[in-house]
């Protein structure tokens, strides 16, 4: 039983290194890590505080940001008279 033991345990730790080779999968694990373990801990992260804040109150050098707004009111605009064409017609 404890030859399986340390069988299973080796397996493990190559696969673990194989993985860990590649930064793309390591900063993933790294993140994954880092947010359950605030998780665990009950904080927030730096990412969840951010969009928290960022709700509502878009910065106004953010243009990306004030971009996306501007369109989400331009299809709304264009839905509503849409709409108002369709009933006088």
């Amino acid at each position: 039983m404890a030859k399986k033991s340390i069988i299973a345990v080796a397996t493990a730790a190559c696969a673990t290194t194989i993985l860990l080779r590649k930064k793309d999968i390591r900063d993933k694990i790294t993140q994954a890590s880092h947010s359950m373990y605030e998780k665990v801990k009950g904080r927030k992260s730096k990412k969840a505080l951010e969009s928290q804040v960022k709700i509502g109150h878009s910065h106004p050098y953010d243009y990306e940001d004030n971009k996306m707004v501007g369109e989400g009111a331009l299809t709304s605009i264009q839905h509503y008279n849409q709409k108002q064409q369709n009933s006088h017609s």
